[in-house]
């Protein structure tokens, strides 16, 4: 396959404008993609763009990606920018800015722009391509709204795996926000299927190794019954879930109109792939909240720059509420292990000191500009505010409504009806007091104390008292407990190592992971029980996992406060407190 590929035709001719407009046609724009050489590193792309009437013609690459909340400025991938018109005239093409480019016209209608990427790896090498979309794509400034359509110049047997609608040898989507929302996959992946509620469901999976498809497909499957009971059948006809499992020792997932991406290590999934439920059910739920239901200037993006919202704690703490809830109620985890994953998720607040100098409406809106640990993490104390208004609800109404019903609530009222009204195929966001209101509405009740002490402010949570009228007992313990010279751990992840500590000393950074101590393999379920046995004052040899590979080092055993926390039912529940507890936790029929 040669370097440069022609350019053909990709879009055709926009409908014409309607008697009596005076209005041009409207833009488009089409690319094809080729991978030539998967182990170069780098792919050749080629814009397309129709029914221009401009002079000049700017085109930008995103700073960063929707539900990342960092600028990437992914302009840096860009070489050899080079524009042309149909006739093989070239243009003069100059630099606005870092990640926006001015092409001189001469109002063609038709011009092709072509440009070669730098791909990362592991995202690319010899079977296989991940675009994430963002990093790919060009829009043409002030049409994002312009249809887009894609076809791929692939290696002979590769595939092609993306949740954009086939049209002949290509996909489409309407508008640039959706078409970049919708990643591929490119290469020699395995593929599972299955449907439920009238949807087809797809798994395309790249991995290091074989991975049991049968088990996570039923995961799949478990989760996305139990989360459609919800909101109902989702509004789309296909959702596709991307896995990478590779080397490594940390995962992710990002979340997209009808489709998520995860990356898992592949050592943790290889004999139990129902541990990649828990992300798979968070990135699951966020196709309504984050993607539908979602803060106003959360959509149509500006992708130039920082995006601020001060709703994080909702759109991503409590999808952390609903995707381990989802976890209980479909039968994946037991009572006792989700229990005790929400002591973990208290122990982990009442531990980071951050927690009485940051709201989480703060945590929020600065994570762009947040460098230094320990910070708010408005995942974590987000979910816990999920589980607390939740139980809160349903406390007020004696069981008759919940946390469910408000975010039904705003599903309705900013992306169903809206979308209906014409505002929109995915509706409007919410209002700064969107929330807050909704709450307001279900449950009969003033939230505004509650916000102000909670959410706005930085009193303590009401673990207790609020779990405590639903048939539950919250005791926080507080104790010495030996760590390896200072370092913060979070189960067997070291999150934070401080300056000038002995762990610092030793060279522990953080996000390694710890994988033995004094040769003994720890886990996330007895980490803190061999923790116990060490005396401080001892030297440790610790075994790390790093992203470069395994590390063995000593270091001085130390100790410091922490506060533990155990959940478990009240022995002696009223009959309200019972009623809410069993509607909590078990599964309404009526859903």
């Amino acid at each position: 396959m040669t370097r440069r590929l022609a350019l053909i035709l990709l879009i055709a001719a926009a409908p014409p404008a309607r008697a009596g407009q005076d209005s041009a046609p409207r833009l488009s724009t089409s690319f094809e993609v080729a991978v030539a050489d998967p182990e170069s590193g780098s792919i050749h792309v080629a814009l397309h763009v129709t029914q221009n009437a401009d002079d000049e013609v700017r085109l930008s690459i995103p700073a960063w990606a929707p539900g990342a909340y960092r600028i990437v400025k992914y302009a840096k991938a860009v070489t050899s920018l080079h524009a042309a018109t149909r006739a093989g005239n070239d243009l003069e093409v100059s630099p606005v800015d870092d990640q926006t480019w001015a092409v001189k016209t001469g109002r063609a209608g038709t011009f092709d722009v072509a440009y070669d990427l730098s791909v990362e790896k592991p995202r690319m090498d010899r079977d296989h391509c991940f675009l994430a979309g963002p990093d790919t794509y060009f829009y043409v400034v002030g049409h994002k709204e312009a249809p887009c359509r894609v076809v791929f110049r692939l290696p002979e047997g590769w595939k092609v795996g993306t949740a954009l609608e086939r049209d002949g040898e290509g996909y489409r989507a309407r508008d640039y926000d959706t078409f970049i929302d919708c990643p591929t996959e490119l290469g020699t992946f395995e593929l599972f299927e299955f449907s439920t509620d009238k949807t087809k469901y797809e798994l395309v999976v790249h991995a290091k190794g074989p991975v049991d498809g049968a088990k996570l497909t039923g995961m799949c499957r478990t989760v996305v019954r139990e989360q459609n009971r919800i909101f109902g059948r989702p509004p789309f006809d296909r959702y596709v879930f991307f896995y990478h499992f590779r080397d490594g020792i940390g995962g992710r997932g990002l979340e997209h109109l009808n489709s998520t991406d995860i990356v898992m290590p592949y050592l943790a999934i290889r004999n139990q792939p129902l541990v990649a439920a828990s992300i798979t059910s968070h990135e699951y739920f966020h196709l309504w909240n984050v993607k539908r239901i979602r803060p106003a200037e959360l959509g149509p993006f500006d992708y130039t720059g920082i995006v601020r919202t001060r709703a994080l704690w909702l759109c991503e703490g409590v999808t952390s509420y609903y995707g381990d809830r989802a976890l209980l109620r479909s039968g994946l985890w037991s009572e006792d292990v989700y229990f005790a994953h929400l002591a973990d998720e208290i122990s982990t607040l009442q531990n980071n000191p951050d927690r009485r100098v940051t709201s989480v409406e703060e945590a929020s809106r600065v994570v762009w500009d947040r460098k230094d640990w320990p910070r708010l993490d408005y995942y974590n104390k987000g979910e816990l505010l999920g589980l607390l208004v939740d139980l809160r609800i349903r406390r007020a109404t004696a069981g008759r409504r919940s946390l469910d019903d408000a975010m039904r609530l705003l599903y309705d009222r900013y992306v169903v009806g809206p979308s209906r009204g014409g505002k929109g195929p995915i509706g409007v966001g919410y209002p700064d007091n969107g929330i807050e209101r909704a709450l307001e509405e279900v449950s009969g009740q003033s939230w505004k104390e509650f916000y102000d002490r909670y959410i706005r402010g930085v009193d303590e949570l009401p673990y207790e008292q609020i779990l405590g009228e639903a048939g539950l007992r919250t005791d926080l313990i507080t104790a010495k407990i030996p760590d390896l010279g200072g370092a913060d751990l979070r189960f067997t992840l070291v999150m934070f190592v401080p300056p000038g500590s002995e762990a610092e000393k030793a060279g522990i950074r953080a996000t390694d992971r710890v994988a033995a101590l004094n040769g003994i393999e720890v886990t996330r379920a007895n980490v803190r029980e061999e923790l116990g046995k060490l005396a401080p004052g001892e030297e440790v040899k610790v075994k790390l996992q790093r992203a470069t590979g395994p590390v063995e080092l000593s270091v001085p055993v130390r100790s410091h406060d922490r506060t533990a926390c155990k959940i478990r039912r009240t022995e002696t529940p009223t009959e309200l407190e019972s009623k809410v507890l069993e509607g909590w936790l078990s599964r309404p029929a009526d859903y």
